[in-house]
């Protein structure tokens, strides 16, 4: 099992280009100290918090994107930097159980074959994060006033 934690903390997770300016309008690209990112009023101070939050909006909504093949996409940080590390943790627990992994012929297979078993993990978070992201962008395109009220992302939590 150890193995197989070190493997899905090395992924980095896509996301469709088209969520793009919704990443950079909510979330912190880049870094920066905690006070540049609460003057530039960012909903989420970094992409992989905002990131984690369309997991579960998705996961919650069971809205699933699936990322193709030839879909244009970004990474961005590696899981094993996302913070805090018990939400990460439910994140990966959550795609598991969500995804077709095989966590008893996980232990079985070779290491070499173990990549497989763990797109399936990669390709659920991205399906629920980005299916996310679709939900958030849909709710902007319906109110572009929406996101001004402080409670938005919670409200969406909620519905």
């Amino acid at each position: 099992m150890k193995v197989i934690k070190e493997r899905i903390k090395k992924l980095k997770p896509r996301y469709h280009t088209s969520f793009e300016s919704i990443l950079k309008s909510y979330a912190q690209f880049g870094g920066g100290s905690e006070d540049d990112k609460f003057s530039k009023a960012r909903s989420f101070s970094s992409v992989y918090e905002m990131y984690i939050y369309a997991f579960f909006l998705g996961l919650r909504r069971q809205s699933e994107y699936q990322l193709q093949a030839t879909d244009p996409t970004k990474t961005f940080w590696e899981v094993e930097n996302w913070k805090p590390a018990d939400v990460v943790d439910t994140l990966i627990t959550c795609a598991i159980a969500e995804s077709n992994f095989d966590l008893v012929k996980s232990e079985l297979i070779e290491i070499d074959d173990l990549r497989t078993e763990i797109s399936l993990i990669q390709e659920k978070i991205e399906s629920f994060a980005n299916g996310g992201l679709l939900l958030i962008k849909n709710e902007l395109e319906q109110d572009a006033e929406a996101a001004a009220d402080d409670l938005f992302f919670v409200k969406m939590l909620s519905t």
